[in-house]
């Protein structure tokens, strides 16, 4: 019985037909190829995929009136690392409306607005539209014409340098997201449990 399965098992090896070195190339090339076109479809999609989260989390850009605003507004400022600008409007006269809030000198944090009108003219010496700032109003408060000249004349600094120009992030709609705690801000945690000796 052994000797049949041997002799059925050579039998069986020997129909196989010999694979030339020809043919086993192509196979490996083959298979190289697939492999190849595999590894390209799944880069491109995680590229695609990359690439759209990216566009979806990077801010949107606004203009250089509202970069100059906003370094106006941080200028003008108390504790200026405390400013957020949550909506801008732009008037049908072409000022520019910001809502902020800060926290002052006395630790009150409050929603005000900024009114700004930034305008280009064109330099005589250089023929490069220089931005000048004709109106700037912090909630009812009008900064005079001579702060203005003084701003004025720092608007050469700004064209060189570069803005935040990020785009405002709207405040919630609803009144659950817009709870503010300053508790959480404090670096003294107060237990009220606790009592001194």
């Amino acid at each position: 019985m052994d000797q049949k399965k041997e002799i059925a098992q050579q039998t069986i090896i020997e129909d196989e037909p010999k694979i030339s070195l020809a043919e086993k190339l192509k196979k490996k090339k083959k298979h190289q190829r697939k492999k190849f076109i595999k590894r390209s479809l799944l880069a491109i999609i995680l590229l695609f995929f990359s690439y759209s989260t990216w566009f979806l989390f990077k801010p949107f850009k606004a203009s250089a009136e509202y970069g100059i605003c906003h370094t106006l507004l941080e200028l003008h400022i108390t504790y200026p690392y405390s400013l957020y600008v949550s909506e801008m409007k732009i008037k049908r006269d072409g000022a520019m409306k910001l809502w902020y809030t800060h926290t002052d000198a006395f630790g009150g944090y409050r929603m005000e607005p900024f009114i700004c009108r930034v305008e280009f003219f064109p330099d005589p010496n250089t023929n490069v539209n220089l931005p000048r700032v004709t109106e700037l109003k912090f909630n009812k408060v009008t900064v005079g014409p001579e702060q203005l000249a003084f701003l004025n004349n720092a608007m050469p600094y700004f064209v060189a340098f570069p803005l935040v120009k990020n785009y405002p992030v709207p405040l919630p709609d609803s009144l659950a997201d817009l709870q503010f705690d300053p508790e959480s801000y404090r670096k003294i945690k107060i237990d009220p449990e606790k009592k001194s000796h």
